[in-house]
């Protein structure tokens, strides 16, 4: 048991990090994703159509961005899953709830003694 907690913290160690370069390579592609108008340069009829990186890295970037947002989607899935299956492991199969109320103190079953005393008809 303690080896699959060990191989689930490595798991979710790994595809944190992943998630992390996927959430950094993402926000940047965005950023530098030229836009489809020209910005203020076709506005005034200038350099709308040239591109930092060619005429033909549009597409390239596109797809690259799309690969991204879906490796984001998915990665953050994963961990989710990993996670939840980690605590259950640790837990022993019981949730945070069922562990609480074990921890409270039972009640005494009915006409056990130190009780009320039950009320007698005609005292």
């Amino acid at each position: 048991m303690i080896a699959l907690l060990a191989a689930g913290t490595f798991l979710s160690t790994l595809l944190s990090i992943a998630f992390i370069l996927v959430c950094l390579m993402l926000i940047f592609m965005v950023v530098i994703t030229p836009s489809n108008e020209g910005g203020m340069a076709a506005a005034f009829g200038g350099m709308g159509s040239e591109s930092f990186f060619g005429s033909k890295a549009h597409s390239q970037i596109n797809k690259f961005t799309v690969f991204l947002a879906v490796s984001f989607l998915a990665l953050a899935l994963a961990i989710n899953f990993s996670n939840v299956g980690a605590k259950k492991a640790e837990a022993g199969g019981k949730t945070d709830t069922e562990e609480k109320m074990d921890k409270l103190p039972k009640p005494p079953a009915p006409g056990a003694p130190g009780q009320f005393p039950v009320p007698q008809p005609g005292k």
